[in-house]
């Protein structure tokens, strides 16, 4: 019965280690605007667009 255990152990481990991971994507959101119409983002954040062309605050790598 332990044996059955084991075995079941080891199959169910190897499934998990070789399941599919997803993607990593990283949080993007809209910058803010001054009266001029300039962009900024807050620290931490560089401005950048996406390929849609759209500008987007994305963290510092």
């Amino acid at each position: 019965m332990k044996l059955k255990f084991a075995a079941l152990g080891l199959v169910a481990a190897t499934l998990v280690a070789c399941a599919q991971q997803e993607e990593i994507v990283p949080v993007t959101f809209t910058p803010t605007y001054d009266k001029l119409g300039n962009a900024s983002c807050p620290e931490g954040y560089t401005l950048a667009t996406t390929t849609a062309g759209a500008t987007v605050c994305s963290p510092l790598s």
